[in-house]
């Protein structure tokens, strides 16, 4: 087999292959906003892609090599090395995405043996999970962010020194997928499809977006699972209210809005909040009963005030024990850009974190009757990791240089910071 850069060598220890397999390449892609094309959007390889739309067509991406090889390597018992998030956060914590996505498409995942060839190929494309990534086109600018996945950040970009002022000055957005109009590429695939993720960018603010709406309402697919990655800073885009079409799906609808804090550390955070209407927002879906599944990325700057968050959610009822699934939020542990890793925190700042989340958690579960702890497993393994002192140094240098450009001051709004930005 041909050794592709990102993936392991075949000298790894091999396991059973239920335990290595992942459904997504067989059911799935990724499409960025640039055409180019990885296997799920938690890779941790970004350099390196399955294929690309502009010159490609989708099936020459399918069964390319990229595909092909990470295909057998999880049938061969081997870890794919792009995919070492998922399996990292299982032997931590028993779950992840990897669990969650063969649990959805379980019947797909018993077929894999039997409809994948000896070279990893597969006779037709099965595009059941859609993430396409029409645009970067976002209204935020959040700290942890960049101008490739957000048009808000090309200006702070640009007084960077990250682009020039000649590179683009607009969103990126894919107008033709597979030499053809995106619409007509939905269409070919929309018999198959069950589940749809909507990122960007901001895909409330994306024509695309509410086209495929559209599409779907046309055709009756109620039954088609959508779930959203959204800032939630709008609802209503033009003359359309998303309300009412999430009402229309029902439970079938699960948000995943990315909230790291409240108030101005919100604010700071993802650049572009206003606290007051994040909070509107939420009580609006909450009142229809669309599942909210708050997606908390845990950084340095959000790690201080993760249970003030916790508090907030359970006093609203976003968190409700009385539901079975009441444990509808997930940390995502931020990996890249690597300087906002927790792991650029002293080792007394970590292990007192951890010290006031043990005695949190300890004073949950009494209060609430409920068990709570194995949540923060994966959590406090990256507490854990030796402190990358480098990284805090290249943390305080772009803070500064981005508080000077933004007329903002990190310190005054996340002051427990001071380990780091007076250091």
């Amino acid at each position: 087999m041909r050794k592709i850069r990102g993936f392991f060598k075949p000298k790894q220890v091999k396991k059973r292959p239920e335990e290595t397999i992942c459904v997504l390449p067989w059911v799935h892609l990724n499409i960025r906003p640039n055409g180019k094309v990885v296997q799920c959007c938690m890779t941790l390889d970004e350099k390196n892609y399955a294929g690309d739309l502009t010159t490609q067509s989708v099936e020459e991406v399918w069964n390319g090599t990229y595909m092909k090889t990470m295909r057998m390597q999880m049938l061969n018992g081997i870890e794919p090395e792009m995919c070492q998030r998922c399996f990292d956060e299982e032997r931590a914590s028993g779950k992840s995405s990897r669990t969650f996505y063969n649990s959805f498409f379980a019947d797909k995942f018993k077929e894999i043996p039997e409809i994948t060839r000896p070279d990893g190929s597969l006779e037709k494309v099965d595009l059941k999970h859609w993430d396409f990534r029409f645009s970067n086109l976002c209204n935020f600018k959040c700290r942890v962010c960049g101008y490739d996945s957000s048009s808000g950040w090309l200006h702070d970009a640009k007084k960077l020194g990250w682009i020039s002022g000649d590179e683009i000055n607009t969103p990126n957005n894919v107008e033709y997928v597979n030499q053809i109009n995106y619409l007509e590429f939905l269409k070919k695939y929309l018999s198959s499809v069950e589940q749809i993720y909507f990122a960007g960018g901001e895909p409330l603010l994306m024509d695309e977006h509410w086209q495929i709406l559209d599409l779907l309402d046309e055709h009756k697919r109620y039954d088609v699972s959508l779930a959203y990655s959204t800032n939630l800073s709008v609802l209503k885009y033009k003359n359309k209210n998303v309300l009412d079409y999430w009402v229309k799906w029902g439970n079938k609808v699960t948000l995943l809005p990315s909230i790291d804090a409240t108030g101005r550390r919100a604010e700071l955070i993802r650049s572009g909040t206003k606290w007051s209407t994040i909070e509107a927002n939420l009580k609006s879906v909450n009142q229809i009963g669309v599942s909210i599944m708050t997606n908390i990325t845990v950084s340095a700057m959000s790690i201080f005030s993760l249970t003030d968050l916790f508090d907030y959610l359970t006093e609203t009822g976003i968190i409700n024990h009385s539901y079975k699934g009441w444990m509808n939020f997930n940390f995502n542990i931020l990996y890249t850009p690597s300087f906002f890793h927790v792991s650029i925190l002293p080792d007394q700042v970590r292990k007192d974190i951890r010290k006031k989340m043990d005695t949190y958690i300890d004073n949950y579960e009494q209060k609430y009757g409920v068990v709570l702890r194995p949540q923060f497993t994966f959590l406090f393994s990256h507490l854990e990791k030796p402190w990358n002192k480098k990284n805090c140094r290249l943390f305080k240098d772009f803070t500064e240089s981005l508080d000077r450009i933004r007329g903002e001051n990190t310190l005054e709004v996340i002051p427990e910071l001071a380990c780091v930005l007076e250091g």
